[in-house]
């Protein structure tokens, strides 16, 4: 039960900053000082991403670890395709996309700490 509510506080919390960050940019008139704020929140959500991925991992058997990795893999080039263009990234997109897979494969590993782990959802590509 203590690991559930520290669970819970550290998502509201990581929600509240994003909030936060992501009307912290608006208030940016350049588009320079823009980019340079999304940049920032896309190599923090970034790693959240990550870090979710790897407590999802910490669950799963190798066969639906290895399955995930290569949907990982796959995702990655979905968010790059659907991200950048003509050679340039677009960091809002980037950060709005990881905040997106962020959330799923949280839903996810919450869905396996009640124990009731889907594993077709798991290695399913969500985003197409």
């Amino acid at each position: 039960m203590k690991s559930l509510l520290t669970t819970f506080f550290i998502v509201i919390s990581m929600f509240s900053s994003a909030a936060y960050a992501q009307s912290e940019c608006d208030k940016y008139k350049t588009s320079y000082d823009k980019n340079y704020c999304f940049a920032k929140l896309f190599l923090d959500s970034d790693k959240e991403l990550n870090t979710v991925c790897g407590e999802l991992q910490k669950q799963l058997t190798d066969p639906v670890r290895k399955q995930l990795t290569g949907v990982q893999r796959d995702w990655i080039k979905h968010r790059d395709a659907k991200c950048e263009s003509a050679g340039s990234i677009d960091v809002d997109c980037n950060y709005r996309v990881n905040r997106n897979r962020a959330e799923y494969l949280r839903d996810r590993a919450r869905e396996c700490n009640a124990g009731t782990c889907r594993n077709e959802m798991i290695g399913k590509k969500s985003w197409s």
